[in-house]
């Protein structure tokens, strides 16, 4: 018999956070400084596998000490196919909401996500890419935040877990930009779970939000070759207004299509964004497409049955007890859910190993965003 207490759990989770921010920080420290190392740092599928690897591995080390499965602790079952469609679809209606959240972080630093994937797409074929930077991720970082750190924190309340676990989330992307749509994301894939009762849902959001920029990096160098053919055509047809439309619009055709996406970065990165103008571009469509995908979210957890449940957790909504054969909204299962949210207040989450973990987590980004900085105040 397991005698395994939930806050010994929770106790060692956090130390295997703390590890796993200790390697990271580590492994940056020795590419940044020692002699080789950053050559095979670029070589970036050994990097994202291995970030990969030390995100997860600490946890996993940890759990077989404590002779515990990770797979019984990620609330991972099976959710049926119309849920899988919802989940896509909502994964499209979100983008413009993390569009607007990460154009808010662009007007304090620079866009690490396209840059990122764009030296990806430079170094791996397609396929690798969606593998590494959609699909690995969707699994490993959903396993730990979503799955193992948000599980077990939740039994100390579901209010300090979800805030929690999105924070952890947000830090260990180690800057800026990336922290702030990876926060709020963790918040709303919480709310997924929940909803569907199965953290594939999020898995498959998470693969779709990753695998967007990943098809857009990829395909429209291929879009550019492409229009810079058909310019020859229109050149030799004598139709010009065809082909000074299309040389306006991509700019140098002696460009690479590499090249080409890199200069579109470029100068993506010298727009002057500031909170009033993303206010008023993006936040109008950031509002629609929220709502609809907070309507697909409620739908997800009425096709679940999980809805009773959800509104009284998550909404407030006052639970009233039934008996079990009435046909209300509520069941005598549902008073226990509002003692769900509050959860156990002998549960410490604030463990040290984990207020180090943040603390460091703060500390990383700002450093990262202060070293940035520095070459535009010279």
């Amino acid at each position: 018999m397991n005698t395994v207490t939930d806050q010994k759990k929770i106790d060692y989770i956090n130390i295997a956070l703390l590890v796993t921010f200790i390697l990271m920080t580590a492994v940056q420290l020795i590419a940044s400084f020692v002699p080789g190392a950053s050559k095979l740092f670029e070589n970036f599928a050994v990097n994202i596998i291995l970030s990969q690897g030390i995100t997860i591995l600490p946890v996993i080390i940890i759990f077989r000490y404590l002779g515990l499965r990770v797979t019984k602790e990620i609330r991972i079952k099976k959710i049926k196919g119309s849920n899988i469609a919802l989940s896509i679809l909502l994964a499209f209606l979100l983008q413009p909401v993390l569009n607007f959240v990460n154009a808010l972080s662009l007007c304090f630093t620079n866009n690490e996500t396209s840059e990122m994937i764009l030296n990806v797409s430079e170094q791996l074929p397609f396929f690798a890419a969606v593998l590494l930077v959609a699909v690995l991720p969707a699994i490993v970082e959903e396993t730990l935040f979503r799955g193992v750190v948000y599980q077990n924190y939740k039994k100390a309340g579901i209010g300090k877990a979800v805030l929690l676990s999105a924070l952890i989330f947000g830090l260990f992307h180690g800057n800026l930009n990336q922290f702030t749509y990876a926060f709020v994301m963790g918040m709303i894939m919480i709310y997924l779970i929940e909803a569907s009762g199965s953290i594939v849902s999020s898995m498959i959001v998470h693969f779709i939000t990753n695998v967007i920029p990943v098809c857009s990096i990829y395909a429209l160098p291929v879009l550019y070759e492409a229009l810079k053919s058909s310019v020859k055509i229109y050149e030799e047809l004598g139709m010009t207004s065809m082909k000074e439309t299309i040389e306006y619009n991509i700019g140098d055709l002696s460009l690479t299509g590499q090249e080409w996406m890199r200069q579109l970065l470029e100068e993506s990165e010298k727009i002057d964004l500031n909170p009033g103008i993303v206010i008023m571009n993006y936040l109008p469509s950031a509002l629609i497409f929220g709502t609809l995908a907070w309507l697909v979210i409620k739908v997800i957890a009425r096709n679940s049955g999980n809805w009773d449940r959800f509104r009284v957790v998550f909404l407030g909504e006052d639970s009233v007890p039934v008996e079990k054969e009435s046909k209300g909204p509520y069941t005598t299962e549902s008073t226990t859910d509002l003692d769900e949210m509050e959860g156990d207040s002998s549960l410490s989450l604030l463990t040290i190993p984990l207020m180090v973990t943040l603390a460091m987590g703060v500390v990383m980004i700002f450093v990262y965003e202060t070293l940035k900085m520095l070459p535009r105040l010279k």
